[in-house]
Order: structure tokens, then sequence, then C-alpha cells
């Protein structure tokens, strides 16, 4: 049988026959041949429903799984949609794929996973694949999950904060600021004073970027702290937001003074982005002193 016989034998009179070019169709069908094989999920026959829906499910997966990147974000989200409501087991089955040895294969079960986030269960999955050893896998979960959460999940929110994983609450940060929901601000203000410095980082940044714009104190102390990872993490956390007080370039001008590479860096880079005179002449003078 070829493909244009498996075609023709969809319009036949005999359940047999439709359900022979349907399974065919299930092994080599493309997308083009949904909207005839979903005509037949309304069909008397019971056997030709069901197979008509395992042929159109099983292409959506095929056509997700090895032509993802192909395929426009407007019909991934259509296919995800309908796949959902074709096979209510497909969530399992995808998620398998994410204990894949085959790093690609498990970005594309995120990436497909993210299409069906309706699904109560796929939201626990983000929010355990934001601690995943892959970074792209991270990544994607994160962005995914920031679109998930919604305004009445702080039960979600909250163990995702208090998770004894510092990236699992550093990622949650991201994905918090990434909603821009300003109800989220009163949570995150209960960690400003994480032990973790990149959690610490993101809180104050992304409290400032959804509205709660007094944070100086917060970065003046952490640059007042011996921890030079805090120190760094303060220096990005400004360089990244239009904040600007005399008392945190004051700060980062003292920190070009530092022998921590790290923190040098980081100084320069505020220093830099705070475009102010009294920041330019820090670094004019500073700078060309200690290179002399």
């Amino acid at each position: 049988m070829n493909l244009q016989t498996a075609r023709d034998q969809l319009c036949s009179d005999e359940a047999d026959t439709i359900i022979q070019g349907l399974d065919f169709l299930a092994r080599q069908g493309s997308l083009s041949d949904l909207a005839q094989i979903m005509r037949l999920i309304d069909q008397e026959d019971i056997a030709v429903r069901k197979t008509a829906i395992t042929t159109a499910a099983s292409i959506i997966k095929h056509n997700l799984l090895n032509r993802f990147n192909e395929i426009s974000p407007e019909m991934r989200i259509k296919l995800g949609t309908i796949l959902t409501s074709l096979d209510p087991k497909v969530i399992d089955e995808i998620s398998q794929d994410l204990f894949s040895k085959d790093e690609q294969r498990r970005l594309l079960a995120v990436q497909i996973l993210g299409l069906l986030r309706k699904h109560p269960s796929v939201r626990k999955m983000m929010a355990t694949l934001v601690k995943d050893r892959d970074v792209k896998i991270r990544a994607t979960a994160i962005n995914l999950l920031g679109k998930m959460i919604g305004p009445n999940d702080q039960e979600l929110v909250l163990a995702l904060l208090n998770d004894p994983d510092k990236r699992v609450r550093a990622n949650t940060v991201e994905a918090l600021e990434s909603l821009g929901n300003r109800r989220m601000v009163p949570i995150l203000l209960r960690l400003r004073m994480d032990p973790n410095n990149r959690t610490r980082g993101n809180v104050l940044k992304a409290l400032y970027n959804l509205g709660h714009k007094d944070i100086e104190a917060d970065i003046v102390t952490m640059l007042s702290l011996k921890d030079p990872l805090m120190k760094a993490s303060a220096l990005w956390v400004v360089s990244q937001i239009d904040l600007n007080s005399k008392k945190i370039e004051d700060a980062a001008a003292e920190h070009l003074l530092s022998f921590n590479d790290m923190i040098n860096d980081n100084a320069k880079k505020t220093l830099v982005s705070l475009k102010t005179p009294r920041a330019k002449g820090y670094l004019n003078y500073l700078d060309n002193a200690l290179n002399k």
C-alpha cells in the first residue's frame, strides 16, 4: 500500500477498509492528513472512531517529536491542544522521554510538555525540571513554569521558594519575575535575606522590576558582606536595572580596588551601566590609576 491508496481508503463505506487506511497513515501519514482523519472521529462505527483518534494522536506526536522546530509556534499550540483532547495519557508517554540519554530528546519532551501545560501534572514536572543538570532544560522549564504559574498558585510558589536546593529557589524567582505579576512582591520580600547569593540577587532584581524600587539598602548590605559571591551578585543586580544611587556608586567604585577578578569586573560593569557623571568619573580616575 502507498500513501495515496491509504488516503483513498478513508473515503470508503466499509469500516474495515477505513481502519486499514488509518493504520497505514498512523505510521506514514503527515499533518496534512489530520483534517480528513479528524472527521472520522464523528463516525458511528466505534472501531473507526477509536482508530481515527489513535491515528491522529500518533501523527501529532511523531511530528512534534521529529519536526518541532519546523512547525510554527501557533501550530504547535494548536496541535498540543488537539493531542491533549485526543489522548489523556499522552502526558505519561511524553514524560518518559525526560529520562532519555539523548539530551535533544529530553529537551523536546520538555518543550512538548509545555504545549500541554493545561494538564495539572505538567506544572509539577516543570517545577522539578528547574533543577535539572542540563542548563538548556533548566532554562526551558523556567520559561514554561513562568507561563504556568498564576495568581492563585501561591502554594506551589511557596513550595518552590522554600526548596532546599538553591538552584530551584533562584530559578523559581526568575520565573516569577517573567510573569510580571506584582502580587508576587509580598512573597518575594521574604527572600531578601536568602543565604544563597544568586537567589538573593534574583529576588532584588525581580522586586525592582515588579515595582518595588526600595532595594538600595539591600544592595548596600550585600556589598558590605565578606562573601565575595554576595558582593559580585549585588553588583550584577545594579548592572541589570536602572537604579541610581550615590551610595551604590561609591560602593561600586570601592570594589574597583578589589583583588577578586569577579568583583572587580562586575564593579566596572556596574559603573558603566549607571552612566552618571559620578560613575564615569570613578571609572576614569580609578581605572586609569590602577592601570599605570
